[in-house]
């Protein structure tokens, strides 16, 4: 999956209520960042780019609100210690070596254009769904899970009817709840 794609999605909704990104520091470590200063200054929305350790995600939220209360929108590095403003361009040469763009669905979300990646065709020969002769998988979203309004943030996870009932870290229904770093999950864990 791509970014910069998905982002541009959440910002050009009609109901955006997103005012700021902390954007992945190990994304970022290959990608670099530079993709995200035009959608920073279009949407005029301060982008932080950050780690993961507690004290990497507290500076990047107190980045992110500085500029909110200066009224600034830029793309700031918080993860200098490991991210450049290219990336690693060897590794993302590689990367455009063996894949293409395509779009791809989000979960919550629906299809972004061009915010997937697949094997050129030169490497289809590892492509499982080739190799095996599988069929295309369409995994049906659960009803039940708001994944993409929390995504978008135009709801909280506790607002989910799902949320802490049929949707757990252990049993998840949306994307927001997969993965640790995830709103749903995070809420889940620090609720108390």
């Amino acid at each position: 999956m791509t970014v910069p794609p998905a982002v541009e999605a959440i910002l050009s909704s009609k109901n955006r209520r997103v005012q700021g990104f902390l954007a992945a520091g190990h994304v970022c470590a290959v990608m670099g960042f530079h993709e995200y200063e035009p959608l920073s200054k279009k949407y005029r929305v301060p982008i932080v780019v950050t780690g993961f350790e507690p004290l990497d995600i507290l500076q990047g939220i107190y980045l992110c609100v500085r500029q909110l209360e200066e009224g600034r929108s830029v793309v700031e590095n918080q993860y200098a210690r490991s991210v450049k403003r290219e990336g690693n361009e060897a590794a993302q040469q590689m990367i455009r070596e063996i894949f293409k763009v395509v779009n791809r669905k989000w979960r919550g979300i629906g299809e972004i254009p061009g915010s997937g990646l697949s094997l050129q065709e030169k490497y289809s020969r590892f492509d499982a769904e080739i190799r095996f002769n599988l069929p295309k998988l369409q995994v049906e979203e659960s009803s039940d899970c708001r994944s993409g309004l929390v995504l978008q943030g135009l709801e909280k996870p506790s607002e989910c009817p799902a949320f802490a009932k049929e949707c757990t870290p252990q049993h998840p229904l949306g994307a927001t709840m997969v993965s640790s770093e995830g709103a749903c999950a995070a809420y889940y864990r620090y609720r108390r």
